[in-house]
This record gives structure tokens, sequence and C-alpha cells, in this order.
């Protein structure tokens, strides 16, 4: 039923990508050197929705789930599933013979408590997980999830890269104790090597790794590791990664500034690589402390919003953003809406003066911080303070490295107003951009309820019933701000093959030509 379900909900991404010459074969061997924005906070995949992080450590570690190129989720770790007790016991089968970058193999004793680690300290399984009555180990290759209620989320959920419910073996789980791991043992293509804070982090083909047999669909199926080694290498300015990747010194560079698309194009070695979606560029207030906790206030701040010049100033070529108020993508068809949107792109200073004096808000500085690791997020901030100090506010914006914003916005005394981005999630229900993340992020019973609802909920039409609930509530209360939805510009030099765009970043089934 579930499996079903989402095929209705699949995302066709638009991407561009070259394809290898004609009957070139790929290749083993060779060293990619990927210049990052810049330090992932941590190597631990369960409790971080740092972008970074995932796109180091999904090639290190696995899932039990994955998505096909319709985002629907298939097996990975699992060999398949079925579904019992109406909906309320998924009987999950394991691959055998799937070994962890130590040799032991992998089995439900080390699925569990990954689950329940990953569970306890992460994001993406907050909504899902309160659904979930027990997990247990029926035999080695054997895992029974036990439900309260029937799920339409919870295999969008094992499935999800970011904040994924990577498998790791039990010790290093145990070792962890309720905080992060502190050895990167998994079971994907590349095994962790070393981890050399500003200078980069290395990771090598997995020898003994044991891919699916099925041929590579999206994210799912066969992974193959051709290349040696990768280097994951922190270049927080843009323009730097761009000259590395002209010179050679980098064979992919990342988040290119889309004003420079032109550039890229007149240079015979690169070759540009864009992802259409990505994510949407936002500013999240916080609710739980400080001047942005009254709620007028938050409302002045939206109302003042004038998105074109704030994307503009973000992202600079049109082809690269869009303006849409709507939580959810054109692109995934029954969860886009514009149900209850009237708040997005007001531009209407006087009624944000009106909120302000009715707040009572008096000049107190708001501290918004921001980074310009991602130049798109310092630049968005800056056009959009701009337009608040039009209207009376006080912005005091803080310019700081992406891992130390990382580290301070799960702190509400320490900030205003952060920036950020949310990349795609295939089920909104359990979307990072929508959850009660952490303490000072959008926190509303009814809203949290809502997403609870649509979690359990397996009938299309009333998911989309709930999300418009929800959309409404979230430009009410001004859970976050959403400036507009942006696409991605990476580079790949001529020599990287087989290399296809996205939302999450991979690098098996490439290869470096000769």
């Amino acid at each position: 039923m579930i499996i079903r379900i989402v095929a209705i909900f699949g995302l066709a991404l638009l991407t561009t990508t070259a394809a290898a010459p004609a009957q070139e074969q790929p290749r083993m061997g060779g060293v990619l050197k990927a210049g990052m924005i810049g330090e992932a906070p941590t190597l631990d995949l369960h409790v971080t929705t740092a972008v970074i992080t995932q796109q180091i450590t999904w090639h290190m570690y696995e899932t039990l789930y994955t998505y096909d190129k319709n985002l629907n989720p298939v097996p990975m770790l699992a060999e398949g599933h079925v579904v019992g007790d109406n909906g309320r016991r998924y009987t999950i089968t394991l691959r055998k013979g799937v070994r962890f970058h130590n040799g032991k193999e992998m089995t439900s004793a080390d699925v569990v408590p990954s689950l329940q680690h990953w569970a306890k300290l992460g994001t993406t399984p907050k909504a899902i997980w309160k659904n979930v009555e027990a997990v247990e180990a029926k035999d080695p290759y054997t895992v029974v999830i036990y439900l309260k209620e029937p799920s339409g989320s919870l295999l969008f959920a094992l499935g999800s890269p970011n904040n994924g419910g990577a498998i790791y073996p039990k010790e290093v789980v145990a070792a962890a104790g309720d905080g992060q791991v502190k050895e990167y043992i998994g079971t994907g293509p590349y095994r962790f090597v070393e981890h050399k804070p500003d200078r980069h982090v290395r990771l090598a083909r997995f020898k003994e790794y044991s891919a699916r047999s099925e041929p590579p669909n999206g994210y799912g199926g066969k992974r193959t590791a051709y290349i040696d080694e990768i280097y994951f290498i922190p270049v927080p300015e843009a323009s730097v990664r761009l000259a590395g990747a002209e010179t050679g010194e980098y064979n992919f560079a990342q988040n290119i500034r889309q004003d420079q698309f032109d550039r890229v194009k007149s240079e015979p070695a690169l070759e540009a690589q864009i992802a259409k979606p990505y994510g949407w560029i936002t500013a999240v207030p916080n609710h739980k402390e400080g001047v942005m906790a009254n709620r007028k206030v938050r409302q002045a701040f939206q109302a003042v919003l004038d998105m074109e010049p704030i994307m503009s100033a973000g992202i600079g070529n049109k082809a690269f953003y869009r303006l849409d108020g709507a939580l959810s993508y054109p692109e995934q068809g029954l969860f886009h809406s514009q149900s209850g949107t009237t708040g997005y792109n007001q531009k209407n200073k006087a009624k944000a003066r009106q909120l302000l004096k009715e707040a009572g808000y008096n000049g107190q500085p708001v501290r918004w911080i921001t980074t310009k690791e991602y130049e798109w997020m310092y630049n968005t901030a800056l056009m959009a303070s701009q337009q608040m100090e039009d209207v009376g506010f006080k912005v005091d914006l803080q310019v700081l490295d992406w891992a130390t914003l990382v580290q301070r916005r799960n702190k509400p005394e320490l900030f205003d107003i952060f920036s950020t981005g949310f990349t795609l999630t295939p089920d909104p229900a359990i979307a990072s951009s929508i959850q009660c993340n952490w303490p000072g992020w959008w926190c509303l019973e009814e809203k949290d309820k809502l997403l609870a609802e649509m979690a359990r909920e397996t009938d299309p039409k009333k998911r989309r019933a709930i999300i418009e609930k929800v959309q409404a509530l979230f430009y009410e209360d001004v859970g976050r701000i959403k400036f507009g939805d942006y696409f991605t510009l990476d580079v790949t030099r001529k020599e990287v093959r087989g290399f296809k765009p996205g939302p999450y970043l991979y690098f098996w089934n490439t290869w470096i030509a000769k």
C-alpha cells in the first residue's frame, strides 16, 4: 500500500549532466578532490541536519532504504519487507553478507541499536518515531518495527539521506551512549580514513563492499566505487572553489555562485552541473526567547519582505531561483499547494510598522547569525536586514563560519534569527523545514499534531489536506521565513565521468577518465 502511494508523489528532478562518450567504459582508479563549502560539524549522520555532513558521510554509511529516480523508497540494506497487523507491523528482511568497514557482518543486532540511537538524537525521525511502539531483532536477518498506527511516512524516513538512519556496528553505538559516535564505521562503498580539520576528510574505496545487484536507479541499485580515494576539502570561498576547478586543483567544486554560470560554460575543461529543484532559502526566527518570540514581531518581519531583490541578491542568475510560497515544490505534484500563502512576499512596509507598534518593539537589536561559506545565505540576510531596517528594525548581522553557526542555532539564548536552507524532502510530514527541530525552532502544538497525523495517514488526498493546514499555520505563526526556491550550480572537470547532479551529492558510479 505505502509503496504504491509514494509513487504518486514521485518528484522528477531536472538535472544536467555530461554523458560519457559513447562506448566508454568506466575505469577503476584515481583520486577525486572535491572543493566543499566548509567543515562538517560532525561525521555522525544521526545527530545533524547539516547538508555537508550528509554529503560526506553518505559515502560511508548506508540506510535500510533509499530513493529511486522518482524518489520512491526502495531497499538498500534491507532485502524487502512485509506489512502486517493492518499496517502496524513492518517485518524487514536484511541482506546477508553485508560487511562493515571493520570486517564484521551486519545483522539485526546492529540495526536495532542504530535505529534507536538515530531516533533519540535525530531530527528526521522525530515525527515518525512518536508512532513507533518497539523495534525488535527477531533473528539475525529480521527486524520488526511495531507501530501504534499505520504510517505513510515510515519508509520515507528510513530512506532519508539527510540526518538519515545510518546503520553502525552495535559496539560503536554502545560506546556513544546518548552522545555522538566516535568511530566512523559503516557499510558504504567508501570507508573513513582520516579527518584533518580545515584540510580534508579522506575516504578510500572499501574493497569488501557488498553492492546490490540491481542496475543503478536514482540513489538505489548497484553502487560501484570506481575512484580509489575521495578528498572532501573545505574551501569556504566560492571564487576559490571555482578557480581551483579551473586549474585542476579540484575535480569537483560545489555551490558555485549562479552568476558564474556563463563563465563555467565558456571554460572547455569544465562541466556545469545543475539540480532543479534543490531547496529553499530561509531565515529561522527564535520562537522561544528574545525579540522574535513575539508573534507580531515575526509577522512584521514577514510583512516587510520583498522576495525578488532578496533572491536576486542571493542567487544572481534568475534561471536559478523562483518565487513560490508553498512548502513543497511544484515538481511534487499533489503536495504542492498555494493554500495559505497570502503571507508570502507581502512587500507591505505600512503593515510591518503597524505590527511593530502593536508589539511594543522599541529598537531592541535583532541578532541575525549567518555565514559567507554559503554566500547566498549572507547575501539574502544582508538584503532582508536592510528591508527590515527601513521599517524600524535594528539588525545585528553576525557573520560566522558554518560550523559555529550550526552550534549556536541549537542554543536559543544565542540568536534571534539564523540563515539556512532546507533541501528537498520527498515526504513533507518528516521535512526538517517545518519540524520542531531544536529549542527555539518552530514548535507549535497544533502544527506538530497535524504533522504527526500526516505521518500516520496513508490516503494521498487526506495527506494533501493536512499539509495545506500546516501551510496556513506556517504563515500565520511565521514558523520560518521562506525567501524562495533555489537551484544549485556545481562544477566538475571533464575527466569526471558518470556524475549525476541532484539534491543528494554522491560519487559512487562516478569515475575519472585518463
